[in-house]
């Protein structure tokens, strides 16, 4: 099928028709972006009204949604409709719904993605299953676009963020059976640009250099990630990484130091604990102070978050209703956030938090999520949830 249409998602948003474009098109209509990723993801089938103003209005004074959401709909054909009246007949509508049924001539890469690891769930040969996998490899140019706009953007994100990793391992898995260890390190390396926190590929990508006899290379690679591992999330490589490192040294290869017997004396052999770190102010302020030389040093940044329950006016808290939502919170940030996280609180009903393995978006969208669970507990009117997100160190 000859493409008259693209539209790209992923890594970015992009609309074109050959060398013609829609300029700015998540600046004209961000609303009406999220509304057609939110169609595109549910892959034609009809959404109602009511749940698509939920989904992108949220909890929005809007007096009018329902009016406020055909609005956005035409005004989003009309933009679709300058560059192909193909491409705005995609939005369909009828009986209070609305649905995305892609035409003839129209490519969407995160609707083919998705085709091909449904396709990747059926029998096939081995060799068909490699095609598969690499021809959805080719597509993923970067993460899901993620409107602020669309509630669930975060999980969409995550769902094709997996099913990319997963059939980078799949294949991987393939060409280990033929033992082709150039092309399993090509295969990680492009996949670790788009994760490079991924343990599994990490260790594809040192077992596929021990093979192609570069073992001191995998050593030097091996410390580096221990040392991001130690700077970033303040902990050592996952038991499986260091599992095979260990593998490494009982073949021959020997580090420079016995990273494992540093750990043990550092540790005292006790484990490693899962999830942030909260710790009193004074703790809190010390790390604080200790990380910004570590920024300035390096030019990075890391972000610095604050998280307010109410709106200052002790005469509207309820004691009651506070303490229990205030340990509510506690307990979704000790499941949502990262081991590398530190947490204290600074005040009544107030936690800072500092972020140091996030960009400026992924942390407000953290910070989004954080609210999102906890608005299911308590609604607004009950406790106010306030958040905000500042930058810290050498990029500032």
């Amino acid at each position: 099928m000859a493409r008259e249409v693209e539209i790209r998602l992923l890594g970015g948003c992009v609309v074109r028709n050959g060398e013609e474009t829609i300029e700015n098109l998540p600046q004209r209509s961000r609303k009406g972006v999220a509304l057609m990723i939110y169609l595109i993801l549910h892959r034609g089938q009809p959404v109602s009204g009511s749940r698509l103003i939920r989904e992108i209005w949220g909890r929005s004074s809007n007096t009018n949604p329902e009016n406020a959401l055909k609005t956005m709909v035409s005004r989003l054909r009309t933009m679709l409709g300058e560059l192909s009246p193909t491409l705005s007949a995609c939005i369909a509508s009828g009986q209070g719904a609305y649905r995305w049924e892609n035409q003839n001539g129209v490519f969407v890469d995160v609707l083919e993605v998705l085709t091909l690891n449904d396709r990747l769930r059926q029998e096939m040969t081995e060799n068909e299953r490699m095609t598969c996998c690499q021809q959805l490899l080719s597509l993923y140019d970067g993460d899901l676009y993620a409107p602020e706009d669309m509630l669930n953007s975060i999980s969409a994100v995550s769902q094709l963020h997996r099913i990319y990793l997963d059939t980078a391992l799949s294949l991987i898995e393939l060409k280990r059976k033929r033992e082709s260890w150039s092309d399993i390190l090509s295969i990680t390396d492009a996949a670790l640009k788009i994760d490079d926190m991924d343990e599994p590929l990490q260790i594809e990508r040192l077992r596929a250099l021990v093979q192609l006899h570069r073992t001191n290379e995998a050593m030097k690679e091996y410390r580096q990630l221990s040392e991001r591992e130690r700077r970033l999330l303040d902990a050592e490589p996952g038991e499986d990484l260091q599992q095979f490192y260990r593998e490494m040294s009982q073949a021959g290869s020997t580090l420079r130091y016995n990273l494992d017997a540093l750990r043990a004396k550092l540790t005292g052999g006790k484990n490693e604990k899962t999830g942030p770190f909260f710790c009193d102010m004074d703790t809190f302020r010390e790390i604080y102070h200790i990380s910004i030389r570590n920024l300035e040093r390096l030019g990075s940044t890391m972000f610095l978050g604050l998280i307010m329950l109410g709106d200052g006016d002790e005469k509207k808290q309820d004691p009651i209703v506070y303490k229990g939502a205030f340990a509510t919170l506690e307990e979704i940030l000790r499941r949502n956030l990262r081991g590398g996280d530190i947490v204290t609180q600074c005040d009544d009903y107030v936690l800072a938090l500092m972020l140091p393995t996030v960009n400026y978006r992924s942390g407000a969208m953290v910070l989004e999520r954080i609210e999102h669970i906890f608005y299911t507990a308590y609604p607004r009117e009950k406790v106010p949830f306030h958040a905000r997100i500042t930058p810290l160190g050498g990029e500032n």
